[in-house]
């Protein structure tokens, strides 16, 4: 079921992805950083893929400058146990639609999604960061736990089910 802008901001297209304003005089259709709200309960944040990031790939933030710009922009990189363990930032979202390294596009914070998880991934469970950029698991990892992200059914052929996402973040320690 796609996801509807409720929140009154115009020109919002969740799927569009937008080719970064150093490769092209065009200017972004929005502020990297703007948050939106969906129907279903959704949130998106618009940012920047640091790297090329698969639809439905579970990605975790960060905040840097580049040297065309001294103003810190939201970027957003496929989440790995390794990159979870030193980007030093706990935010991450959930894309809905591919985005090519250096554009920008729309990333799900809350909402009824879909995520890339491994194969017999069981539902209901804590999920974890795993060895493959973007996807989750429910083997448990240390420091890897991906908190508020429920997936409704168990993944098959490395599918992408629906999960009810509600304010996902990675914490530093596994649940109790």
């Amino acid at each position: 079921m796609p996801d509807y802008v409720i929140d009154g901001k115009i020109g919002v297209d969740l799927t569009a992805t937008y080719v970064s304003t150093s490769a092209t005089s065009a200017l972004l259709p929005h502020t990297p950083g703007t948050i939106v709200s969906t129907t279903q309960n959704g949130r998106y944040v618009f940012a920047r893929a640091e790297s090329d990031i698969a639809a439905f790939d579970c990605v975790i933030f960060s905040t840097y400058a580049d040297s065309a710009s001294l103003t810190p922009i939201l970027r957003a990189n496929p989440i790995t146990t390794t990159n979870a363990a030193n980007t030093g930032y706990s935010m991450v979202g959930f894309a809905q639609t591919a985005i090519s390294s250096s554009n920008y596009g729309w990333i799900a914070l809350n909402g009824v999604v879909r995520v890339n998880l491994l194969v017999s991934c069981n539902p209901r469970v804590p999920l974890y960061t795993t060895s493959t950029a973007g996807k989750l698991d429910d083997t448990t990892v240390s420091a890897g736990y991906i908190q508020g992200v429920v997936a409704n059914t168990s993944a098959t052929s490395a599918s992408a089910p629906f999960c009810i996402v509600n304010n996902a973040g990675l914490m530093t320690s596994n649940p109790v």
